[in-house]
């Protein structure tokens, strides 16, 4: 009987010990936050009388969480955070403290002794940063993060803590310094690619298994070559944050009609664009309809591919304008299915003629019981309203036969 209050005291202490490190210690990246190392720092500035601060953050020309979903998200982050903490542990040694500013926060900060090393590792996160896949299977991942520098010294008339958060705010200072100076070198360039019309389209065949036949082409638009803006998320995603996205997705529009002439005769071809694009089109031109008509094509030889975040910015509105393409002939996709948090209501709510499996949610489907429940709930969705389901991202025979088993 005297042994009950001892074990339960010692389950509260863990409980409680448990609650403290959860509010101090990141669960997805395992970093502590910046109040769990205060006294660190605090201890190097005492020794050394100065330290340098980097502020970091990936970088991001849409809010990559609301576009890929928070798991994705955290894994990036976790990844980063490793990064971070191999370069430290190669080239700086002891002298060093990483964290994050707060428990499930975005932003990283470097404690470093030594101005050099600061400058050196500096030079280092200019460069992107490479995500290999944590199974090894499929295309590395390619990131860039922005930074931002501060000093912290020792000021007689501060209390040293007040020091500490003087210095990250003078990082903070900087990285947003730095970003606008950037925003306006990309934003000049952006000007140039649609005053010069420099988009080039590739096209990826899409394939009904297991005839293994091409019943339709994506157009895949791209920035210049070996410039920032050439991968599509950051040339679309940088054009939306600069108020310019109707216009690029308009010229990309035009050079897709233009190059899909190289198609095989009878091809159909997969557009992409968002609602700002849709909005523009109708507002500044003769409409989607219009442009493809002057291209040569017809609007059935289309089909207009949205994501289910456009589609969540404002669906009375795009609903009625699908609605009017539809009765022009266009067929309609929804793309990245299984990224969103409404995925079914958004089936419901649109009927598509075509279901796009966004590519996380297919890979290692043959081994995942929950996304195969997924799919199989999505491709049921698709056999009851007549739609086509198309996998994303298939690499291996495996994946072929768990998807062909779910219809």
């Amino acid at each position: 009987m005297n042994d009950l209050p001892a074990a339960t005291t010692d389950m509260e202490l863990q409980t409680q010990i448990l609650q403290y490190r959860a509010c101090l210690f990141d669960p997805e990246t395992q970093l502590p936050s910046l109040p769990a190392v205060l006294d660190e720092v605090r201890r190097l500035l005492g020794e050394q009388g100065a330290v340098q601060v980097l502020l970091i953050r990936i970088e991001q020309e849409q809010s990559l969480e609301s576009v890929v979903g928070w798991e994705r998200y955290d894994t990036l982050l976790r990844h980063v955070a490793n990064y971070l903490r191999e370069a430290l542990s190669v080239s700086h040694g002891a002298d060093s403290i990483l964290c994050q500013m707060r428990v499930r926060c975005d932003r990283f900060l470097i404690f470093l002794a030594d101005r050099r090393q600061s400058s050196r590792l500096l030079e280092l996160l200019s460069e992107p940063i490479e995500i290999k896949p944590e199974d090894g299977e499929g295309d590395a991942l390619t990131v860039g993060v922005r930074v931002g520098h501060g000093d912290i010294r020792l000021r007689p008339a501060l209390r040293i803590e007040r020091c500490i958060y003087a210095g990250i705010a003078e990082a903070a200072t900087d990285f947003n310094r730095r970003g606008e100076e950037l925003d306006l070198s990309r934003l000049r360039e952006l000007h140039s690619i649609l005053h010069e019309r420099r988009v080039s389209t590739v096209f990826q065949p899409i394939v009904r298994l297991p005839q293994r036949t091409v019943v339709g082409y994506e157009a895949l638009s791209r920035g210049p070559e070996g410039s920032y803006l050439q991968p599509a998320e950051r040339l679309l995603g940088f054009a939306e944050r600069s108020g310019l996205l109707g216009e690029l997705e308009m010229l990309c529009v035009e050079k897709a009609l233009a190059a899909s002439h190289r198609l095989p005769l009878g091809s159909t071809v997969f557009l992409n664009l968002s609602y700002h694009g849709l909005e523009y089109l109708e507002r500044e031109s003769k409409g989607l309809a219009h442009l493809v008509r002057q291209a040569g094509w017809s609007p059935r030889e289309c089909v207009l591919e949205i994501t289910e975040h456009t589609y969540a910015e404002d669906p009375e509105r795009i609903k009625q304008r699908i609605l009017r393409l539809r009765q022009q002939g266009f067929r309609v996709a929804i793309d990245d299915m299984g990224t969103g948090f409404s995925s079914l209501n958004t089936l419901a709510e649109l009927r598509p003629d075509y279901i796009k499996l966004d590519h996380m949610l297919v890979r290692g489907v043959a081994k995942e019981p929950i996304k195969r429940n997924l799919i199989s709930a999505i491709t049921g969705f698709a056999r009851t309203s007549q739609a086509l389901v198309i996998a994303e991202g298939v690499e291996h025979e495996e994946e072929i036969s768990a998807l062909l088993d779910l219809g």
